[in-house]
């Protein structure tokens, strides 16, 4: 393509290419004619309409008004019928009998085939001698006219006939042009016609090889090729050139791209989408815009299609129709999917496949697939295999299949510890429950005590117990030896796993507070009353000293419930404590260590004191 070509077409004004191969803008019935240059194809002829704006799916908003050929126009047309545009009267009813009458037109348009030519029907009393045209631009700030003169006869005699002009190639740009023609006969007379017509000249599209395959989409055809080739003919400069580096816009379900090559030839690939699960075709529309220099776009269909979808039957095909697993382990299920095509079942590759909500797998060679559900099952349970039933991953064109398989669990036993401590007096709490996977309280429930310590090895039974009929327990018991760690065990049965609870670390050490004294006794009222004790820790089987260790003195008023705290001490390295206070009326009083870390709470002696 010329530069100047390439650069006219960023610039053309509107263009609207009718079916009929008539001129924009007239009735296609009176301007219809044989174009030898037409597809002879209906199915392959694409039409177009105009638009101010592109878009990715356009659809045209008015009727095509003209037909692109898949033959280049030829540079030196003979039109075979009446030119187009604004016909004016019959010019042989108008001429005077008496000779002295000025040529009259008829119509005056574009030439049918080729709007680089403009033909005007002018008839008169005596020979025409000279036809003459004056094309004004319709758009732009200066419109431009230009004189078209050399006419020459077509058709018809010299005193009624068609005249057609050289090739416009004096015209400045491609647009719509208001014509201005003027006629002359062999005694003088003349006339000239202010806007006979308005004439558009255009680059037009020329389509060849255009294909759109394959002519059924279905599982084995799920990709749509169009290919093809698009020229664009000049009417200023009378060339075909192809149509290079041009954007075009596929519609398929969805929308797609491509660009033409160097010699405006296009061969695209697309896979379409199809909208909803029971598509029965598909349109396919492949097109381009031309942008105009008034700013709107002109929306040019190149080839269209419509083909019908076929939808195949499918099946799953399990390896195995049940399975036992102990709880904790994951159901999994492996297989084959196929197709019905041709009578035969074939395997069916990159299928997507659904086991519940959580497991999928796309099937692989030979249609093999291998599904595995992420969360364990908690009881017996039958799971389905089916074709994905997301919209987007599901195949279009297979029907949906499912099959099922069952899984046999063997319950775990389930045991917990849930609450545990040892007091002060070496007593073991334990508190907790037990159950099942599938829910359920296990029909044994006997429950051993088992002490470990390192917590890894060395386990030892140190009795057992019954749980409730609902599983739970809560009880104590004397632990001869209070560091180590405990654990549950249960035995199971021939329906249940035997398992274990949690295990649970001890390492507490008593305390104790000893020689708790409050006095003098009696004392007077306002005078101090002294408390002392001293606090000591076990170590091994000896009570030693427990030092820097604070100690709270709590005070209960006679006659009262409620305890009420004065103060607090630390004991000495010896474990020795003093604190003194102000006597105020009647009351106990006590010591108390709070436990912190591994120890144990000690409370002392309770030690009433009468005040006076």
């Amino acid at each position: 393509m010329s530069a100047a070509l390439g650069a006219a077409l960023l610039a053309a004004p509107a263009l609207a290419y009718a079916a009929d191969g008539g001129t924009p803008g007239q009735d296609p019935a009176a301007t219809a004619t044989t174009n030898p240059t037409a597809d002879s194809t209906p199915a392959d002829t694409p039409t177009s309409a105009p638009s101010d704006t592109p878009s990715d799916t356009p659809t045209p908003s008015n009727p095509p008004i003209d037909e692109p050929s898949d033959t280049p126009t030829p540079a030196d047309p003979t039109p075979s019928d009446p030119p187009s545009g604004d016909p004016t009267p019959d010019p042989s009813s108008s001429v005077p009998a008496d000779g002295t009458g000025a040529p009259v037109f008829g119509s005056v348009g574009s030439d049918p085939s080729d709007a680089g030519f403009l033909t005007v029907a002018v008839s008169s009393d005596s020979a025409i001698t000279e036809v003459s045209a004056d094309l004004t631009e319709l758009h732009g700030a200066d419109p431009a006219t230009v004189a078209v003169t050399g006419f020459t006869l077509v058709s018809g005699t010299p005193q009624d006939g068609v005249w057609r002009s050289p090739r416009m190639s004096q015209l400045p740009s491609y647009g719509s042009y208001n014509v201005t023609v003027s006629a002359q006969d062999s005694d003088g007379d003349s006339t000239s016609a202010a806007d006979a017509t308005t004439v558009d000249v255009e680059p037009k599209p020329v389509f060849a090889d255009r294909s759109i395959s394959p002519a059924v989409l279905d599982v084995e055809h799920t990709h749509v090729t169009l290919s093809g080739r698009i020229s664009l003919f000049d009417p200023i400069t009378g060339d075909t050139l192809p149509l290079a580096g041009k954007t075009l816009s596929v519609v398929a379900e969805n929308g797609y791209s491509a660009v033409t090559a160097a010699d405006g030839s296009y061969a695209i690939d697309v896979a379409p989408r199809l909208n909803g699960e029971n598509a029965t075709s598909v349109p396919v529309s492949l097109s381009f815009w031309i942008a105009n220099p008034d700013g709107t776009n002109t929306y040019v269909l190149v080839d269209s299609k419509t083909l019908p979808v076929v939808v195949s039957p499918s099946r799953i095909r399990l390896d195995h129709s049940s399975v036992q697993i102990k709880f904790g382990a994951k159901a999994s299920s492996s297989g084959v999917v196929e197709y019905l095509y041709d009578g035969t079942w074939r395997p069916a590759k990159g299928v997507a496949l659904d086991m519940g909500y959580y497991a999928t797998a796309t099937s692989g060679a030979g249609g093999r697939f291998t599904l595995t559900d992420p969360y364990m099952p908690y009881d017996d349970s039958t799971y389905t295999v089916e074709t994905s039933r997301d919209s987007y991953l599901a195949d279009p064109y297979l029907t949906a299949s499912h099959a099922q398989f069952k899984v046999d669990v063997i319950n775990r036993t389930n045991i917990c510890f849930c609450s545990s401590w040892i007091d002060e007096y070496s007593d073991l709490h334990i508190q907790g429950s037990m159950n099942s996977s599938n829910g359920k309280v296990p029909p044994n429930r006997k429950l051993y005590l088992q002490q470990s310590a390192d917590g890894k090895t060395g386990w030892k039974s140190l009795g057992w117990f019954t749980a409730k009929s609902d599983g739970t327990f809560n009880l104590a018991g004397y632990v001869s030896v209070p560091k180590g760690y405990w654990r549950l065990y249960s035995a199971g049965s021939s329906d249940y796993q035997s398992g274990y609870s949690n295990s649970v670390h001890f390492n507490r050490t008593a305390t104790r507070i000893t020689g708790f004294n409050a006095g003098p006794e009696p004392v007077r009222k306002g005078h101090t009353v002294t408390t002392t004790g001293t606090l000591q820790q076990l170590s091994g089987t000896k009570w030693v000293a427990f030092g820097k260790q604070r100690v709270y003195i709590l005070f209960q008023a006679k006659g009262k419930k409620s305890w009420t705290q004065l103060g607090s001490v630390k004991s000495d390295s010896h474990g020795h404590f003093t604190a003194r206070f102000t006597a105020k009326q009647d009351g106990t009083w006590v010591g108390v260590y709070l436990a912190s870390g591994s120890y144990v709470d000690a409370e002392s002696y309770h030690d009433y004191v009468d005040v006076r």
